[in-house]
This record gives structure tokens, sequence and C-alpha cells, in this order.
């Protein structure tokens, strides 16, 4: 059975409703990722690699990856510990803002726990491993020096979303190492416009390609918004549009992107068409609010 493996964290989500109430549900880029490329795809095996805890919340969280059909095989228990929080505050255009609660976070633990596992031998296992520049960010500087020297050991294909969130590095030059590092080394690579504005003060999209055509051989997909997907496969870039849609919630648009289009490589369709099979989901999920729209 073909196999993917996506690593980083979930945390409690906590979103407004009707009459100033929060709703919880359980979301993080990684495991959001995992969930739409198992809907996409359900004859994948799709495993969650993460740290969690032992108590109630971690619990509800596990039992919640499960009922979505994600594998739960490498998820490591940590006792005492409990699952981050994070808050989603939206304006009338769809953009959010996010208040997190996630400084002790056991999914920082993840890659010590792997190595204890088997390391590369574990990943080697799936024919995909998917991590995010998120996944990263919470290491420690030295863990994430050994992430990265692991992942390029893998014999496997590796898919990279930079998901660039200033607030969890130290400083830019970090990420922008970290960024590099990455990209030459994964063999998809699935970065966003505001990526490239935020490491570089790069605004345009095609100067953006160019960008990673000096790092990397490996596909690229860049998200722009509403101005769609500019794709390049070896020396060929496409600019792919997005369907008009009235926007409510952009959580979670770029990582329904990414499963979707993850989930048609491993089902051997070409980019272009796993292009327009993220596009298409993602047009779905900003529509609905939160990062994970009902089934």
């Amino acid at each position: 059975m073909t196999s993917a493996i996506s690593i980083g964290e979930c945390m409690v989500e906590l979103r407004p409703v009707e009459d100033g109430h929060l709703r919880r549900s359980f979301a993080g880029d990684a495991y959001n990722t995992a969930v739409y490329l198992k809907r996409s795809a359900p004859d994948i095996d799709v495993a969650f690699l993460t740290a969690t805890g032992d108590e109630s919340l971690s619990n509800a969280m596990v039992e919640t990856w499960r009922g979505e059909g994600i594998s739960d095989r490498l998820v490591f228990r940590i006792p005492g510990e409990r699952p981050a929080l994070y808050l989603i505050e939206t304006n009338a255009k769809g953009d959010r803002k996010f208040h997190y609660w996630r400084s002790d976070t056991p999914a920082k633990e993840w890659l010590r726990l792997l190595l204890a596992a088997g390391g590369a031998e574990v990943l080697n296992k799936a024919d995909l491993v998917y991590v995010s520049g998120i996944s990263l960010a919470i290491l420690g500087h030295d863990d994430r020096q050994a992430a990265i020297k692991l992942l390029g050991t893998l014999k496997t294909k590796v898919a990279f979303d930079p998901n660039i969130r200033p607030a969890l590095w130290k400083n830019m030059d970090d990420a922008r190492h970290t960024f590099e590092d990455m990209v030459k080394l994964a063999s998809i690579v699935l970065p966003s416009r505001q990526d490239y504005q935020l490491l570089y003060n790069i605004n345009d999209p095609l100067q953006q390609i160019a960008f990673t055509a000096n790092l990397t051989k490996g596909e690229v997909a860049l998200t722009c918004d509403e101005d769609g997907c500019v794709l390049r496969v070896g020396d060929e870039v496409t600019a792919l549009p997005t369907q008009a849609v009235k926007v409510v919630d952009t959580s979670g648009a770029g990582d329904s992107f990414n499963g979707a289009y993850l989930a048609a490589r491993l089902k051997g369709k070409p980019p272009q068409e796993a292009v327009k099979d993220g596009l298409a989901l993602a047009a779905r999920v900003v529509a609905l609010p939160g990062a994970l729209i009902p089934r």
C-alpha cells in the first residue's frame, strides 16, 4: 500500500461561533495536510508523526485523528504533558489572527523520540515524508539541524512547505537557512508567495520561482492566494488560476492544497493535474470556517 508520513504539531483550536461561544477542535499545519491527503486518497496509508501528552485532551485529540483515518502508530505519548492551544480571530475578509499558548508544546520532542524509535529506518518505510517550516521551527537549534540532516539522508521522497511564521523563529536568518537547506533536499517544495515576502522581500511570483530554481531541481508548486498557483517542473513554468469564491476563512487553505496535491502525486497524477486538485480543494476550504472543514 502507498504510504505517507506527515511530521509536525497538532494543537487544540478554539474559534468563535455564534453568541460569543468558542468551538473546540484540533488542528495544525502538518496534521491538516495529513487529513486532507487522506480525504483526497482514502486508499493511501497516512500516518501523523508527533509527540503529545497522556491526559484527556491528548486522548481526545488522538481519537479525532483515528476518526479521520490517520494512523497514530508514530504518535509518541509523553506522561504529564498536554497539547498546545491557539485561538483564531478572523476579519470581514476572512484573514486570520492567531493567539498561541504553545511555549511548552510536547511536539517539540518529535525528533528526539523519532531517533530513539529508529529514525531514518522508520521514515524510509513510507513513499513520502512531509514536513513544514513549523515542524522544524518548534525544535531547538541543535535538534533542527539534526532533523534536516536526518531528512537529507532519506531514500524516500521528502515534501516541504516552508510555512514561515516569524514569531516561531529566534531570527529570520535561522528561518532563511532552514528554508534553503530544506529546499535543497526536498523532492517537492510547496511554498506560498508570503514565504518569500517574509524571508527575502521578493514579491513577484516569477522571481520567487527563479530564486527557488537556484536551490533545487525538484518540482515547486507556489501558491499565490486568489491568483492561483505557479508550477515549476524542470525548466517549464506554468501559471494555473483558481476559481473565484467568497472567502470566509483562509485557515487551512495552504494545508488543503498540500494534501490534495500530494495525494494526486502519490496516485500518479502529473503535477499540473495535482495543482488543479489542490486549488479546487483549497477553494472549498476557504469558503467555510475552520482549518478543517466537515467531510
